[in-house]
């Protein structure tokens, strides 16, 4: 996992010392988990995939603009 990708899931207050990534969100208390950053259940920031083509979209949206 990469600081870039971190940000792109909604990590936005996450950083790097070194060779260690710190994760952090601005609007939860984020945690890893098993090697996953998770964000707590109903986090504005949280992202996943788009079931279709792997884009992110926030949770609770299936589908991208592009597969719907």
């Amino acid at each position: 996992m990469t600081l870039e990708r971190l940000y792109d899931l909604g990590f936005d207050r996450s950083s790097k010392h070194g060779r260690t990534l710190h994760v952090a969100c601005s609007q939860c208390a984020a945690v890893v988990i098993m090697d996953v950053p998770t964000h707590e259940t109903g986090c504005p920031n949280a992202k996943h995939e788009c079931k279709g083509c792997n884009n992110l979209v926030p949770v609770g949206v299936k589908y991208c603009e592009d597969c719907r």
